[in-house]
């Protein structure tokens, strides 16, 4: 990259195959919303959290930063508000916020894999299986930073990756920028920085003047995010909780000993691939038969005891350690989608009935999501290989461009291996492993692809995207319902929010209180009296008020929202 060049022009070129495509993601995208109905001017989750920070420029012009929050979050607040503009704050307008770069997102990926010269029908299927991902789709439906930061970190991947391949200094440049408003949403963003210095390396040579050119944007993220950081100490008294898992990070690496250490890290990391390896398994099945075909005898022996028996030991693993997907328990849950934040089912007092069906499910899902991790262990080692091979050569698949992708995994999910593991911080994750594991096929015709795979990989999808709509829809649906019982006690009853407890959204939207202490047998999200509950059923020492029936899709999970009233003292 030579900074002081002619300027090129941007260019972008849509063949008919390429607008048809692009059109059917985007008409894909919005038959989805549809279907699940995002209404509802309610938070979900953080939202509550994030929605102040909004609702605070919105109404009174200054900028609000809960001490709840640890993500830097600055570049979504004023995305949020923008959507609020036209009729003032609220969560139906974040949510669409959030839904338009969720289909910013898949667009970008469809890109991004027609960068790396996928064919347009495999990139297609790429862009769906993230389309219909659970955890993607349902975090499109809220204010939570995850599918934000993936719109415009995928993007920023593009650009930078465009520059790199054309030698364009204008296209790394917007790359950097975007970089930089993904940084101001989460701390990591700083991975793809760092590994577009890695790849520039790889490209231009090892020398102190491409070393110095490479890591110049990750200079300039690392600039940005201390003048953030410090812009935040100066304007504002309280962000105790702001940065924390950088904290605890650095602790554990300060305190804790190597054992620990990699123990915790080999812990998450099998669990993480567990669960890209289920993510992505619609698209191994479509591209290893291709490999498979040109493996002698003897190497597809070898192949198929290393799948089996890697994947044999993680899922045996997984069983013995009671860590079966859905794990960690945070999106993804038995019944769908959670977390379920109220009070008798998040501290045990009425379990759900879990049916047999659903039990042997989930196991089944790990047994596919076990063989999908042994399948992508294999392809880090064959990428690690091919990095360092002399013999690998493709004009189309530099070496660049796999120490572009390897790097940014591997500086992304460092911190994540050793410091706190959520199920939602994978999807990231996603279309740099489909592009890892598609590199080596770059130049195999569509025509090459089994048609039998393609057909169980679209299967596959279709599953998904049904899984995806209905525990969307649930989810969406009780927490509907959820909110207007609270509505329903605050306004017909006027019952003040202090004496109720109706969850973690509706105390900490109401009541939160960075000092606020929990109190013996009252949930942590700040409950004043808990005078009212709002739960899934009744437990002792309460009795039921008003229940509100739920309207599911699946055949599984919460079937009412009751009101309860305490009928003991304490």
């Amino acid at each position: 990259m030579n900074l002081n060049q002619r300027i090129p022009k941007l260019t972008v070129n849509l063949d008919r195959t390429e607008a048809i495509n692009v059109f059917a993601i985007a008409v894909f995208w919005v038959f989805m919303i549809v279907l699940v109905n995002p209404l509802g001017d309610f938070p979900l989750i953080d939202d509550w959290a994030f929605g102040k920070s909004v609702k605070s420029i919105i109404e009174q012009g200054d900028f609000y930063f809960s001490s709840w929050n640890g993500m830097n979050l600055f570049s979504q607040i004023l995305w949020g508000a923008l959507f609020c503009l036209p009729f003032g704050f609220s969560f139906t307008a974040l949510r669409f916020s959030t839904l338009t770069l969720g289909l910013i997102g898949i667009l970008s990926t469809y890109g991004l894999f027609r960068e790396v010269k996928l064919s347009p029908k495999i990139a297609l299927c790429g862009t769906l299986i993230v389309a219909v991902n659970p955890l993607y789709f349902l975090l499109s439906n809220t204010f939570m930073t995850d599918v934000p930061f993936f719109a415009f970190a995928i993007l920023s991947l593009l650009f930078l990756i465009r520059g790199l391949r054309k030698n364009s200094g204008i296209e790394i440049y917007i790359g950097v920028f975007i970089v930089c408003v993904a940084l101001l949403i989460r701390q990591l963003a700083m991975a793809i920085l760092l590994a577009f210095g890695c790849a520039y390396l790889f490209k231009n040579g090892f020398n102190s003047k491409n070393f110095f050119k490479g890591f110049f944007p990750a200079s300039l993220g690392l600039l940005v995010q201390f003048i953030y950081q410090k812009w935040l100490t100066l304007h504002l008294a309280n962000h105790n909780a702001y940065g924390t898992q950088v904290k605890n990070i650095f602790n554990i690496l300060s305190e804790k000993g190597i054992e620990y250490i990699l123990y915790k890290f080999t812990s998450q990391t099998i669990v993480s691939l567990v669960y890209l390896g289920l993510f992505i398994f619609p698209f191994l099945v479509i591209l290893l038969p291709v490999k498979f075909k040109n493996f002698t005898c003897q190497q597809k022996n070898i192949g198929l005891f290393f799948v089996a028996s890697i994947s044999t030991i993680i899922v045996g693993r997984l069983i013995i350690s009671n860590k079966l997907i859905p794990y960690p328990n945070n999106i993804l849950s038995k019944f769908g989608f959670g977390p379920l934040f109220l009070r008798d089912t998040y501290y045990s007092f009425n379990e759900i009935i879990i049916p047999d069906a659903l039990k042997i499910f989930w196991v089944f899902v790990t047994v596919v999501g076990g063989i999908g991790a042994a399948i992508l262990i294999m392809y880090l080692f064959f990428s690690i290989w091919q990095i360092f091979s002399k013999n690998f050569i493709s004009e189309l698949s530099k070496k660049w461009l796999s120490v572009f992708i390897l790097s940014t995994i591997l500086i992304y999910f460092f911190p994540l291996g050793i410091g706190i593991l959520f199920d939602r911080y994978l999807i990231f994750l996603i279309p740099l492993l489909i592009m890892l594991v598609a590199l080596p096929f770059i130049n195999i015709n569509d025509k090459k692809n089994n048609s039998t795979a393609i057909v169980i990989a679209l299967s596959t999808i279709l599953v998904f995207g049904a899984f995806t709509l209905g525990a969307t829809h649930d989810y969406l649906s009780w927490n509907r319902i959820r909110w207007q019982a609270l509505n329903n006690l605050m306004q017909e009853f006027q019952i003040t929010p202090n004496h109720i407890d109706g969850g973690f959204e509706f105390n900490g939207w109401y009541l939160y209180d960075s000092k606020y202490k929990p109190k013996h047998n009252r949930s942590f999200w700040w409950v004043d009296k808990d005078d009212y509950v709002v739960s899934f059923a009744a437990f002792t020492g309460y009795e039921e008020v008003k229940r509100y029936p739920l309207k599911r899709w699946l055949p599984f999970g919460p079937d009412k929202i009751v009101v309860l009233h305490k009928t003991t003292n304490g």
